[in-house]
Protein backbone atom coordinates (compact mmCIF):
# COMPACT_ATOMS: atom_id res chain seq x y z
CA UNK A 1 0.00 0.00 0.00
CA UNK A 2 1.43 3.13 -0.91
CA UNK A 3 2.25 5.59 2.04
CA UNK A 4 3.51 9.49 1.60
CA UNK A 5 6.31 9.64 2.90
CA UNK A 6 7.00 11.79 6.33
CA UNK A 7 6.86 16.03 6.22
CA UNK A 8 9.87 17.05 7.75
CA UNK A 9 11.13 21.43 7.75
CA UNK A 10 13.80 19.86 5.35
CA UNK A 11 11.93 18.54 2.51
CA UNK A 12 9.06 21.47 2.68
CA UNK A 13 12.42 23.41 2.40
CA UNK A 14 13.72 21.59 -0.22
CA UNK A 15 10.29 22.40 -1.98
CA UNK A 16 10.20 25.66 -1.91
CA UNK A 17 13.80 26.19 -2.41
CA UNK A 18 13.57 24.01 -5.79
CA UNK A 19 9.73 25.81 -6.70
CA UNK A 20 11.51 28.85 -6.63
CA UNK A 21 14.53 28.11 -8.56
CA UNK A 22 12.65 27.07 -11.18
CA UNK A 23 10.09 30.43 -11.29
CA UNK A 24 13.29 32.38 -11.96
CA UNK A 25 15.13 30.03 -14.05
CA UNK A 26 11.70 30.17 -16.50
CA UNK A 27 12.73 33.69 -17.23
CA UNK A 28 15.67 32.24 -19.85
CA UNK A 29 12.29 31.34 -21.77
CA UNK A 30 10.17 34.72 -21.70
CA UNK A 31 9.01 37.06 -18.63
CA UNK A 32 5.84 36.07 -17.03
CA UNK A 33 4.45 36.48 -13.91
CA UNK A 34 5.69 33.62 -12.63
CA UNK A 35 9.35 34.47 -12.89
CA UNK A 36 8.62 38.39 -11.59
CA UNK A 37 6.60 36.62 -8.70
CA UNK A 38 9.73 34.67 -8.18
CA UNK A 39 12.46 37.61 -8.41
CA UNK A 40 9.68 39.82 -6.47
CA UNK A 41 10.38 36.88 -3.16
CA UNK A 42 13.75 36.76 -3.92
CA UNK A 43 14.51 40.45 -3.95
CA UNK A 44 11.85 40.98 -0.89
CA UNK A 45 13.61 37.84 1.34
CA UNK A 46 17.43 39.96 0.54
CA UNK A 47 15.79 42.81 1.33
CA UNK A 48 13.93 41.45 4.30
CA UNK A 49 17.46 39.78 5.67
CA UNK A 50 18.92 43.23 5.04
CA UNK A 51 17.43 45.29 7.16
CA UNK A 52 16.89 42.55 9.89
CA UNK A 53 21.34 42.32 9.91
CA UNK A 54 20.92 46.27 9.98
CA UNK A 55 19.13 46.48 13.03
CA UNK A 56 20.42 43.79 14.93
CA UNK A 57 24.22 44.33 14.31
CA UNK A 58 24.11 47.84 13.22
CA UNK A 59 21.05 50.44 14.63
CA UNK A 60 20.14 48.46 18.17
CA UNK A 61 23.68 48.15 19.56
CA UNK A 62 23.80 51.91 18.82
CA UNK A 63 20.62 52.91 19.98
CA UNK A 64 21.41 50.95 23.56
CA UNK A 65 24.39 52.83 23.89
CA UNK A 66 22.71 56.19 23.67
CA UNK A 67 20.07 55.25 25.59
CA UNK A 68 22.34 54.37 28.58
CA UNK A 69 24.50 57.03 28.27
CA UNK A 70 23.66 59.99 25.65
CA UNK A 71 26.48 62.61 26.99
CA UNK A 72 29.55 59.69 26.17
CA UNK A 73 27.65 58.85 22.83
CA UNK A 74 26.66 61.72 21.44
CA UNK A 75 28.27 61.73 18.09
CA UNK A 76 25.84 58.59 17.69
CA UNK A 77 22.74 61.35 17.56
CA UNK A 78 24.26 62.79 14.76
CA UNK A 79 24.82 60.07 13.07
CA UNK A 80 20.84 58.86 14.07
CA UNK A 81 19.50 62.27 12.78
CA UNK A 82 21.44 62.47 9.46
CA UNK A 83 20.27 58.67 8.94
CA UNK A 84 16.79 59.63 9.41
CA UNK A 85 16.93 62.58 7.47
CA UNK A 86 17.44 60.03 4.43
CA UNK A 87 14.38 58.94 5.32
CA UNK A 88 12.78 62.04 3.75
CA UNK A 89 13.77 61.45 0.40
CA UNK A 90 10.80 59.26 -0.42
CA UNK A 91 8.62 62.25 1.00
CA UNK A 92 8.66 64.85 -2.57
CA UNK A 93 7.57 67.99 -0.60
CA UNK A 94 10.51 67.05 2.24
CA UNK A 95 13.26 65.22 0.19
CA UNK A 96 15.28 68.77 0.18
CA UNK A 97 16.11 67.56 3.59
CA UNK A 98 18.12 64.41 2.61
CA UNK A 99 20.70 67.01 0.82
CA UNK A 100 22.49 67.26 4.11
CA UNK A 101 22.96 63.69 4.78
CA UNK A 102 23.58 62.82 0.69
CA UNK A 103 26.38 65.37 0.54
CA UNK A 104 27.93 64.11 3.93
CA UNK A 105 28.20 60.48 2.14
CA UNK A 106 29.47 61.61 -0.95
CA UNK A 107 32.00 63.85 0.35
CA UNK A 108 33.29 61.26 2.55
CA UNK A 109 33.07 58.87 0.16
CA UNK A 110 35.17 60.64 -2.43
CA UNK A 111 37.40 61.35 0.22
CA UNK A 112 37.70 57.93 1.40
CA UNK A 113 37.86 57.18 -2.50
CA UNK A 114 40.74 59.35 -3.03
CA UNK A 115 42.69 59.12 -0.24
CA UNK A 116 42.52 55.33 -0.25
CA UNK A 117 43.89 55.32 -4.13
CA UNK A 118 46.37 57.29 -3.25
CA UNK A 119 47.93 56.72 0.44
CA UNK A 120 46.72 53.00 0.12
CA UNK A 121 48.03 52.38 -3.48
CA UNK A 122 49.77 54.44 -5.47
CA UNK A 123 52.25 55.47 -2.21
CA UNK A 124 53.21 51.74 -1.79
CA UNK A 125 53.78 50.45 -5.22
CA UNK A 126 56.01 53.28 -5.78
CA UNK A 127 57.69 52.75 -2.58
CA UNK A 128 57.72 49.03 -3.48
CA UNK A 129 59.32 49.91 -6.79
CA UNK A 130 61.91 51.63 -5.70
CA UNK A 131 62.27 48.82 -2.37
CA UNK A 132 62.98 46.46 -4.60
CA UNK A 133 65.71 48.01 -6.81
CA UNK A 134 67.37 48.99 -3.79
CA UNK A 135 67.10 45.36 -2.46
CA UNK A 136 68.14 43.84 -5.26
CA UNK A 137 64.90 41.66 -6.44
CA UNK A 138 64.78 42.22 -9.84
CA UNK A 139 63.82 45.00 -12.17
CA UNK A 140 60.57 43.09 -12.88
CA UNK A 141 59.60 43.95 -9.98
CA UNK A 142 60.43 46.97 -9.56
CA UNK A 143 58.45 47.40 -13.27
CA UNK A 144 55.27 45.36 -12.28
CA UNK A 145 55.11 47.95 -8.91
CA UNK A 146 55.17 50.63 -11.50
CA UNK A 147 52.81 49.58 -13.87
CA UNK A 148 50.22 49.01 -11.23
CA UNK A 149 51.02 52.68 -9.76
CA UNK A 150 51.24 54.26 -13.30
CA UNK A 151 47.71 52.65 -13.83
CA UNK A 152 46.20 54.19 -10.38
CA UNK A 153 47.94 57.28 -11.43
CA UNK A 154 45.97 57.35 -15.18
CA UNK A 155 42.98 56.72 -13.05
CA UNK A 156 42.71 59.46 -11.08
CA UNK A 157 43.79 61.38 -13.47
CA UNK A 158 40.89 60.70 -16.09
CA UNK A 159 38.23 61.57 -13.75
CA UNK A 160 40.27 64.94 -13.21
CA UNK A 161 37.80 66.91 -14.61
CA UNK A 162 39.62 70.00 -13.30
CA UNK A 163 43.39 71.17 -13.19
CA UNK A 164 46.15 73.96 -13.67
CA UNK A 165 46.56 75.05 -16.97
CA UNK A 166 48.27 78.31 -17.16
CA UNK A 167 49.66 80.16 -19.55
CA UNK A 168 53.36 79.35 -20.29
CA UNK A 169 54.74 76.41 -21.59
CA UNK A 170 54.96 74.79 -18.25
CA UNK A 171 51.12 74.58 -17.85
CA UNK A 172 50.57 73.41 -21.69
CA UNK A 173 53.10 70.47 -21.03
CA UNK A 174 51.78 69.85 -17.87
CA UNK A 175 47.95 69.61 -19.59
CA UNK A 176 49.62 67.47 -22.26
CA UNK A 177 51.28 65.34 -19.96
CA UNK A 178 47.95 65.05 -17.59
CA UNK A 179 45.36 64.35 -20.62
CA UNK A 180 48.20 61.65 -22.20
CA UNK A 181 48.26 59.40 -18.26
CA UNK A 182 44.50 60.12 -18.33
CA UNK A 183 44.38 57.98 -21.73
CA UNK A 184 46.71 55.79 -20.37
CA UNK A 185 44.23 55.19 -16.98
CA UNK A 186 41.10 54.93 -19.56
CA UNK A 187 42.49 51.63 -20.81
CA UNK A 188 43.45 50.22 -17.44
CA UNK A 189 39.71 51.42 -16.61
CA UNK A 190 38.94 48.90 -19.64
CA UNK A 191 40.83 46.27 -19.05
CA UNK A 192 39.24 46.21 -15.17
CA UNK A 193 35.77 46.36 -16.69
CA UNK A 194 36.64 43.24 -19.07
CA UNK A 195 38.13 41.46 -15.92
CA UNK A 196 35.33 42.04 -13.77
CA UNK A 197 32.50 41.36 -16.50
CA UNK A 198 34.35 37.94 -16.74
CA UNK A 199 34.75 37.07 -13.20
CA UNK A 200 30.51 37.83 -13.26
CA UNK A 201 29.73 35.63 -15.49
CA UNK A 202 31.84 33.01 -14.41
CA UNK A 203 30.44 33.78 -11.13
CA UNK A 204 26.77 33.75 -12.86
CA UNK A 205 27.51 30.12 -14.66
CA UNK A 206 28.95 28.85 -10.96
CA UNK A 207 25.30 29.63 -9.50
CA UNK A 208 23.34 28.39 -12.61
CA UNK A 209 25.30 24.73 -11.74
CA UNK A 210 24.90 24.63 -8.29
CA UNK A 211 20.95 25.21 -8.83
CA UNK A 212 20.69 22.53 -11.46
CA UNK A 213 22.80 20.20 -9.38
CA UNK A 214 20.39 21.09 -6.67
CA UNK A 215 17.37 20.23 -8.61
CA UNK A 216 18.99 16.97 -9.80
CA UNK A 217 20.33 15.77 -6.52
CA UNK A 218 18.64 17.10 -3.67
CA UNK A 219 15.26 17.65 -5.09
CA UNK A 220 14.83 15.02 -7.62
CA UNK A 221 17.45 12.51 -6.64
CA UNK A 222 18.52 11.39 -10.35
CA UNK A 223 22.11 11.82 -9.21
CA UNK A 224 23.72 10.39 -6.35
CA UNK A 225 26.00 12.48 -4.37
Amino acid sequence: MFAWPAVTAEGVGTWVAAVLTLLVLSAAWGESRLSRLGMALLAGAAVGYGGALAWHTVLRPRLALVWADPLGHWPLIIWLFLGLLLLARGLSSASWLSNLSLGYLFGVGAALAVGGAVLGTLVPQVTAALGAVETGGGWWVAANALLIAIGTGGVLFRFAYTGWSGEGALGKAWARLIGAWGKVGYAFILAAMGALMAGAALMALALLAARLEFLAVDWLHLVAR
